[in-house]
């Protein structure tokens, strides 16, 4: 069986969708997948042995009108590309993650009459997914009801997480006995100057960080201003401007601070880790607030404003969670009960089941 894949732009879009390719290329499939040359999606590809296909994309929001112009173009020259690469290959299937992207091959397929399943990875369905779930044979959704119209094909299965996180996912995570308190903070994404200010601004306002450990992953530009800041403060710190074994720093820690993409918020619930998060306030839709809400609604996480009016609250909710073990385990226990690490296994048999019913 040939299956196709199209998933890029941003590792929120490829990551789950290397997962589902990979669990389709262990059940015997061959995997093709679409995507931008030179990229995230096209380094993996080779890596994991896909045959990849390579197409030119870019989004309408926010663009000049020559841009939107362009991209117009592009959307027609990947429709017929798209075209092209279908017939040449012959999918049993085309799977789109989202991003405009997806829109080419996905109208494509449904030219072609190639079965057609996509995946929403937010809790606000995205303009390509919006789009394209009216000509799906399946919708998979991270979150539910991130699709605002009640659609018969939708199945709310979460968000496939990578294994080289779930690999380290401790079932049995609970709060140690000891004293020590292990802080992640992940602060190296969009928006990241202002959510390190507010973290730095508001651990200055912690008094007692003695048996504190901190984790504090950074971009490039902060990392200077970061070191000075925890020499000063006197307390147990490494930073970081990307953390390679992210799975077992997760499994190690007690509570992370972070902005709430999808993806990190997949990540929260599959390792059991209690969080404050800190939403990007300009994102897309303001999607960062739902996806946050919905951890907060489970029990499994606290929401706070990226806001410097919210300094005080961050340094009272560090020392409070710092020593309420009881709390950090209700958290620990909730994520537990609304996790799903079969993910994978779950969107593939929807598949299958779905293609011999429409066969």
């Amino acid at each position: 069986m040939k299956a196709l894949f199209v998933a890029g732009g941003t590792g929120g879009h490829a990551y789950p969708a290397l997962e589902v390719a990979r669990e389709c290329k262990n059940s015997g499939a061959q995997i093709y997948w679409i995507g931008k040359e030179n990229s995230l999606e096209h380094e993996f590809s080779k890596k994991e042995g896909f045959t990849f296909e390579s197409i030119k994309s870019s989004g309408f929001r926010n663009k000049s009108f020559i841009k939107k112009v362009l991209s117009v173009f592009y959307l027609i020259t990947s429709f017929i590309n798209s075209i092209f690469i279908l017939l040449k290959i012959k999918p049993k299937f085309i799977f789109c993650f989202g991003g405009y992207l997806s829109l080419g091959p996905g109208f494509a397929s449904f030219v072609l009459r190639v079965p057609l399943f996509i995946h929403e990875q937010n809790s606000v369905a995205g303009t390509a997914n919006k789009l394209l779930a009216h000509l799906a044979t399946e919708v998979f959704e991270g979150f539910p009801k991130s699709f605002k119209r009640n659609l018969e094909n939708i199945n709310f299965v979460g968000n496939p997480v990578r294994r080289e996180i779930t690999s380290f996912t401790n079932t049995n995570k609970a709060v140690t006995s000891t004293n020590k308190f292990k802080l992640l903070i992940l602060g190296g994404s969009q928006g990241s100057t202002q959510l390190n200010l507010l973290v730095m601004d508001s651990l200055s306002e912690v008094k007692d960080t003695k048996n504190w450990e901190i984790v504090h992953q950074t971009g490039k530009a902060d990392m200077e201003e970061i070191n000075n800041f925890y020499k000063d403060l006197n307390i147990n710190y490494k930073v970081e401007s990307f953390i390679k074994n992210m799975g077992e720093v997760y499994s190690n820690c007690d509570l992370v601070i972070s902005r709430a993409g999808a993806m990190t918020i997949s990540e929260l619930l599959v390792t059991h880790t209690p969080s404050i998060l800190i939403p990007l306030p300009w994102a897309t839709d303001d999607h960062q607030t739902s996806n946050a809400r919905y951890l907060e609604g489970l029990g499994a996480a606290t929401v706070l404003e990226s806001d410097k009016k919210n300094i005080s609250e961050l340094a009272s909710l560090l020392t409070r969670l710092s020593v309420n073990k009881e709390e950090r385990l209700s958290m620990i226990n909730s994520a537990k009960l609304a996790n799903n690490q079969q993910v994978t296994k779950v969107i593939l048999k929807k598949i299958n089941e779905s293609i011999k019913k429409n066969s």
